[in-house]
């Protein structure tokens, strides 16, 4: 007969007080006798820090969207003409679409370009220093865009701030999952996608206010300098991720870091075990980039598989929704309305991220992508065909009402999942390599995505819908026969589970 429930952790931690932060669910069949799960909370300030990285992204992506409707930014870029301006031409649509897409497409190829040198940068002298310099060359692409006086000095300023976007990308989903304990590794995970959704939240709340200023624009773009300042002073007090330094540090360090993220009596068998993988790696010699692609551990079909789910998180079209919502909805309403309609997805968003901190662990990865791919299908369907009837206010609120439901579906699977299992997807040997390649994916795609909507939305936003419906229909259906379940496993485990799996109808896992 199987037993279910919960055992409260009681045991003091390291500094003499009692350890309340996390509960153990023992699971059917299990031996009571097995040491609980403990959590030392530290680590979650430690993946907090290192989450801020999607603050600063997410803040970004609604502060840029909105100020394609703000007037400040509009008579700036002489978009249209102030109502005292002289000897003003507005530009034309054509021109408005073109900028547009360069603004979110320069900062995808920035972002793709940071995300692959990264892995380079993050390998050779650890995750911590190089998210301090993610966040560097982040501020200084922010700081050149609130400056544009003209719209090609804003392109360039969004190269710049999306390199530092892409390398924090790669860099900080890696030392959130090199740092955590296996146990609650997923939901220390979601904590990057939180973030871009708080971060999205907040930006989306300024801008109400922001939109009623002239220079308001200027912190749309450059307000999220200080979230990355803040970074950089907290990874002062950060350790180093435990996993590379066992492999480019002395024990004594590996110790250090493990000491401030493990308690004492858990330390020397996580050091043991970090030294056995590295051994095991030392053995085959430093991983060439020809092994990331080659059949050995089947890296080849892994890289392509994180490839294409990363590509596929933009091809079914939550950057465009996300980015061009005020564009999106001043088609039903007028430009406060669609602010605060933004704002309202924007929460949405945000809330429903929590849906994964609690389940992600508990249902596994595999399950939570295919379930929110479901949610997402239809409610893309529903938008497409609405954006071909006529554009009236009532259609616009069940635009506002489907779309807010996709969202959901997003935001607990395929937004937040993606940047958990990527890098558990490969073994450390190759993962600086091989999840450089999938982020630089994920950017490719946004800038594809991001570029060409402006005018495809122009000549048919239903198309836009239909095609994100068509993409998601497809990836789960990838999700579902490729992809492995990773949750609560090691390296080695997964590996095993890669060589093991066969695509079926029915999956044995589930």
């Amino acid at each position: 007969m199987s037993t279910s429930g919960s055992i409260k952790n009681e045991q003091p931690d390291d500094t003499g007080t009692q350890n309340t932060f996390s509960d153990v669910d023992i699971e059917s069949g299990a031996n009571l006798d097995v040491a609980p799960k403990r959590t030392k909370k530290f680590i979650v300030l430690v993946a907090s820090v290192a989450a801020l990285g999607g603050l600063i992204f997410g803040f970004d992506i609604a502060g840029a969207g909105a100020t394609f409707v703000m007037d400040g930014f509009k008579h700036h870029f002489k978009w249209e003409c102030a109502h005292d301006a002289i000897d003003c031409v507005g530009a034309s649509q054509g021109t408005m679409d073109r900028d547009k897409g360069l603004i979110n497409g320069l900062f995808g190829i920035g972002a793709a370009i940071g995300a692959l040198l990264n892995s380079r940068l993050a390998e050779q002298f650890g995750r911590r220093i190089t998210l301090g310099l993610s966040a560097l060359v982040f501020i200084f692409g922010a700081s050149i865009q609130a400056w544009a006086p003209v719209m090609q000095v804003m392109w360039a300023g969004r190269i710049f701030s999306g390199m530092g976007i892409g390398m924090l990308s790669m860099c900080s989903p890696v030392y959130i999952g090199e740092c955590a304990p296996e146990h609650i590794r997923g939901a220390l995970g979601t904590l990057w996608q939180l973030a871009i959704t708080i971060g999205i939240v907040l930006a989306s709340a300024m801008n109400i206010g922001l939109a009623k200023l002239d220079y308001g624009w200027r912190i749309s773009y450059g307000g999220n300098i200080l979230f990355a300042v803040i970074l950089i002073l907290c990874l002062a007090f950060m350790p180093e991720s435990p996993r590379w330094l066992a492999a480019h540090g002395t024990e004594e360090q590996v110790k250090e870091a493990l000491s401030k993220m493990r308690f004492e009596d858990e330390i020397d068998s996580e050091v043991e075990k970090l030294q056995h993988e590295v051994e095991e790696e030392r053995k085959l010699g430093q991983a060439p980039w020809s092994e990331v692609f080659s059949n050995k551990n089947l890296m080849r079909r892994r890289v392509i598989l994180g490839f294409v789910l990363f590509a596929f998180q933009q091809l079914c079209g939550i950057n465009a929704v996300m980015f061009y919502a005020p564009d999106i909805l001043n088609t039903f309403f007028t430009e406060s309305q669609a602010i605060t309609g933004t704002l309202v997805l924007n929460t949405i968003n945000c809330l429903s991220t929590f849906i994964t901190v609690a389940t992600v662990d508990r249902f596994g990865r595999t399950k939570l992508l295919t379930l929110g791919g479901m949610f997402m299908f239809p409610c893309l369907v529903a938008c497409g065909i609405l954006s071909v009837v006529e554009q009236t206010q009532g259609v616009g609120y069940a635009v506002l009402v489907f779309a807010a439901i996709y969202i959901i579906g997003f935001a607990f699977s395929w937004g937040p999942v993606l940047w958990i299992v990527i890098p558990e997807m490969f073994p450390y040997r190759t993962r600086g390599k091989a999840v450089g390649i999938c982020v630089m994916s994920n950017w490719i795609f946004t800038t594809i995505v991001g570029a060409l909507f402006p005018v495809a939305s122009t000549a048919s936003l239903g198309a836009c819908f239909f095609f994100f419906a068509g993409a998601i229909f497809v990836a789960v259906g990838v999700v579902y026969f490729f992809q492995v379940e990773t949750a609560e496993k090691t390296s080695e485990e997964i590996d095993q589970a890669y060589e093991n799996h066969t695509p079926a109808l029915k999956r044995k896992d589930w």
